[in-house]
């Protein structure tokens, strides 16, 4: 039984910064999915790590770069590499009532086999903003939430992960429909992208400012 229940609590985990909205779903739906070439490119952020975009290349048999058999989808394969090393994403960018958002999702996850079998992957959203040379990437923020969610002022199904010696953590559990509606309403909420760039601690980092490094 000791097992069965840490397996359980095993498969809560999720391979995402706690301080970031989470999400079993995606936020997107494939009719507001949109592609801009001008995210494409390697860029630094405020902290010098290093984020490399590219349009994703797939095949049937799997990516293989360079192969005249390849197709480009409709997203974007996301490096980001700092002194910890490197996280990779497939992200999609997306349209919802009038605001542009980006969808992360882990790619690849360089742990041990018997690790990755107990992990679950999330989703987590940000809204983005898009010049010529600059983009900034706003995280939804997981405090904001919560406090909603403890005071029982909004609805949206989820699941709460109890931390011992931390705050508790969320996993939204709510369909794309649900959270879209989520979006749409609170999305504008002055407090729900929040701005931070004078956070000091990586985990407090929720806003990125990216310029383009020069070729």
């Amino acid at each position: 039984m000791k097992t069965k229940m840490l397996l359980l609590t095993l498969l809560l985990a999720v391979i995402v910064s706690s301080c970031i909205v989470k999400s079993l779903h995606p936020f997107y739906k494939a009719k507001d999915v949109i592609f801009k070439k001008e995210l494409i490119g390697t860029w630094l952020d405020q902290e010098s790590n290093k984020w490399t975009i590219k349009q994703t290349v797939h095949h049937a048999g799997g990516p293989i770069p360079g192969n005249p058999a390849d197709s480009l989808q409709n997203n974007y394969s996301v490096s980001y590499t700092d002194k910890d090393g490197t996280s990779k994403f497939v992200v999609h960018l997306f349209q919802l009532n009038h605001q542009l958002y980006v969808d992360f999702y882990p790619d690849d996850v360089n742990v041990p086999d018997l690790t990755a079998f107990h992990l679950v992957k999330a989703h987590s959203i940000a809204k983005i903003g898009i010049s010529e040379d600059s983009l900034s990437i706003k995280w939804f923020n997981e405090a904001w939430l919560a406090d909603l969610l403890k005071n029982n002022k909004i609805r949206i199904s989820h699941e709460t992960i109890h931390k011992k010696y931390q705050d508790d953590s969320y996993i939204l559990t709510a369909s794309t429909d649900e959270l879209q509606k989520f979006l749409i309403k609170y999305g504008n909420d002055p407090n729900a992208f929040v701005d931070n760039p004078g956070a000091k601690n990586k985990d407090e980092i929720m806003c990125f400012y990216l310029k383009r490094v020069q070729q």
